[in-house]
C-alpha cells in the first residue's frame, strides 16, 4: 500500500511538470507596436536629452531588451511599413518610394502579411491605426490580407480630431476620440472580446500609432503640461506624452488580464524623425527621415517577453524590422511556408547568450533620398521633383561599416565606420578601396532580385541597376 502512495505521488508529480511544460509552451500572444516619425532619441530610454518623460515606453525596454543597431528597410513610412508587414524587403514587389495609397496602388494582393501567417494558424488578428500600403485593388484591405479587425485610415497622415479618411472595417467613421487614444481603445477592445470569446486562442495584433507624425495636435490638457516650451514645441511634446500615456493603458491591460508574461511586445519607429522637431530628437544619427544618413533609417527597437526574455538588457546586435515577422512566426511555433522567401531572421536565439551574436551579416537599403535642411523655418523648399519621387540613394551595411551613395549629387559612394563614426562624418572609401568593391558588389547582386517600380519613377530604378 505504502508502494502504490509513493507511484501515486511521483505520477502527480509527473503530471504536474508536464502541465507546467504545457503552460510555458503555450503560444504566445503577439503585439507589433509602431510609432510614426519617432526620432531615435525622442523617449527617455535612448536619449540624452529628455524633453518629455516617457515611462511606458521605456518599460518595454526595462522589462526586455532595448537595440542599439536596428533599422527599418526605408526612410519613409509606406515602403517602411510594407516590408515590416511582408517581412520582405519592398523593393521585390516594386516600392521604392512613397505613394497616394488613397488612390492606389499599393503592395500587390500576391504579397502575404502578418495577418494571414497568424490568421491561418488560430490567431484572432486585429490591424489599428495607420495602414498606408494601399486599399484600392482586389485583395488589399486589410480585412481580405488576414486581419480579423480593421480600425484605422489609410494614408500617409490625416487630423488626429476628425478624420475624414478613418474607417471600423469598411465602414466610415464618422465620430472619433483623438486617435492616439481612439487606437489605444480599439486596442484594448479587441483584445477583451478576443478573450471573452475564447480564453485559450492567442491573438496577433498591428498597433500602429500615426503618433507623432503631423500634423502637430494634441488633446489641450496635454499641451497645457508643456505651455513652457517654445516654438510650438509644447504640441511635440503633448503628442509624445500622448503616445506614452497609451501604450502604458495597453501594457497596463494586459497586466491586469494575466497576459503580460505570455505577450511578446514589439515597439519600433517606422522611420528617422523630423528636422523641425526638438535639437536633438534625432541624435546621435546625421541626417533624418526622407534621408539616406542614418538619421532616416536607424531607429529604436524594443522587444519584451517576460516569460522567455530576460529584462533589462541592451543588444548590440544588427537587426532590422525585416526580423520582426520572423521571429513572431518562430515563437508562435509557425513553420515559415517554403514559398514565402522571407528576408528577417529569428532573432529569439541571441537571448540565450549576453555576449553579442551575429544576427544579419548584411542589410540593404534602396531607394529614394530628399536633402532636408534643418531650421528651413516650415519653408518648402524648391525642388525640381515631387518629394515622393526624389532621385534615387543605396547602402549596404555589414559589421562595423557602412557605404552609401547619393546618386542625384555624381558623386562615389561614401564609406564611414559606424563604430568610430556615428555621425557619419569621416569618408574612409579612398583607404578602403577593395571592401568598397565588396560592397558595391554585394549590393549588385541583391539588386538583381528586384523588381521595377509600382511607385517611383522608373529611371531611378534603371540608376540603380548601373550600380556594379
Amino acid at each position: 500500500m505504502m508502494k502504490f502512495k509513493k507511484l501515486q505521488v511521483v505520477f502527480i508529480a509527473v503530471l504536474g511538470f508536464i502541465n507546467i511544460g504545457f503552460s510555458q509552451d503555450k503560444r504566445p500572444n503577439i503585439l507589433v507596436i509602431v510609432a510614426d516619425d519617432l526620432g531615435y532619441s525622442t523617449t527617455n530610454v535612448y536619449g540624452k536629452i529628455n524633453q518629455v518623460k516617457t515611462p511606458n515606453i521605456d518599460r518595454i525596454a526595462k522589462e526586455g531588451a532595448k537595440f542599439t543597431d536596428a533599422y527599418v528597410t526605408a526612410n519613409v513610412c509606406g515602403p517602411s511599413r510594407s516590408a515590416l508587414l511582408t517581412g520582405r524587403y519592398q523593393q521585390r514587389f516594386g516600392i521604392y518610394a512613397n505613394f497616394d495609397t488613397q488612390r492606389g496602388p499599393g503592395v500587390p494582393a500576391s504579397e502575404v502579411t502578418m495577418g494571414r501567417y497568424f490568421k491561418d494558424a488560430g490567431y484572432t488578428t486585429a490591424a489599428i491605426g495607420k495602414w498606408h500600403i494601399g486599399v484600392k485593388l482586389p485583395g488589399q484591405h486589410p480585412l481580405d490580407r488576414g486581419f480579423d479587425k480593421y480600425y484605422g485610415f489609410n494614408s500617409a497622415q490625416t487630423d488626429y480630431f476628425n478624420s475624414p479618411i478613418l474607417f471600423d472595417g469598411k465602414t466610415k467613421v464618422k465620430k472619433h476620440k483623438y486617435l492616439t487614444f481612439q487606437f489605444t481603445d480599439e486596442a484594448i477592445d479587441f483584445i477583451d472580446n478576443a478573450k471573452k470569446k475564447d480564453k485559450e486562442k492567442p491573438f496577433f495584433m498591428y498597433l500602429a500609432y500615426n503618433a507623432v507624425h503631423g500634423p502637430n495636435q494634441a488633446p489641450e490638457d496635454y499641451i497645457k503640461k508643456f505651455s513652457k516650451y517654445p516654438n510650438g514645441m509644447s504640441k511635440q511634446a503633448a503628442m509624445v506624452s500622448a503616445l506614452d500615456d497609451s501604450v502604458g493603458r495597453v501594457l497596463n491591460y494586459l497586466k491586469s488580464q494575466d497576459l503580460e508574461e505570455n505577450t511578446l511586445v514589439y515597439f519600433l519607429s517606422d522611420n528617422g524623425g523630423l528636422p523641425s522637431w526638438w535639437k536633438g530628437s534625432n541624435d546621435p544619427w546625421r541626417g533624418f527621415k526622407r534621408e539616406q544618413w542614418e538619421g532616416g533609417t536607424h531607429v529604436q527597437f524594443m522587444i519584451r517577453w517576460p516569460a522567455k526574455i530576460k529584462a533589462g538588457q541592451t543588444r548590440e546586435e544588427l537587426v532590422s524590422s525585416l526580423d520582426v515577422l520572423t521571429t513572431s512566426l518562430a515563437a508562435a511555433g509557425i513553420k515559415e511556408p517554403k514559398n514565402a522567401n522571407l528576408d528577417g531572421v529569428n532573432i529569439l536565439p541571441i537571448f540565450k547568450s549576453d555576449t553579442k551574436n551575429e544576427v544579419n551579416s548584411t542589410l540593404f537599403w534602396a531607394g529614394s533620398h530628399l536633402d532636408v535642411i534643418q531650421g528651413n523655418k516650415g519653408k518648402k523648399l524648391k525642388l525640381p521633383y515631387k518629394p515622393d519621387n526624389s532621385p534615387p540613394a543605396w547602402a549596404v551595411r555589414s559589421g562595423d561599416w557602412k557605404l552609401v551613395q547619393m546618386m542625384e549629387k555624381k558623386g562615389k559612394p561614401l564609406l564611414f565606420n559606424l563604430k568610430n563614426d556615428p555621425t557619419e562624418s569621416k569618408d574612409l572609401a579612398d583607404k578602403n578601396e577593395n571592401l568598397v568593391r565588396k560592397l558595391t558588389k554585394e549590393f549588385n547582386v541583391w539588386f538583381k532580385d528586384m523588381t521595377p517600380p509600382i511607385a517611383w519613377d522608373n529611371k531611378y530604378y534603371e540608376e540603380l541597376k548601373t550600380i556594379k
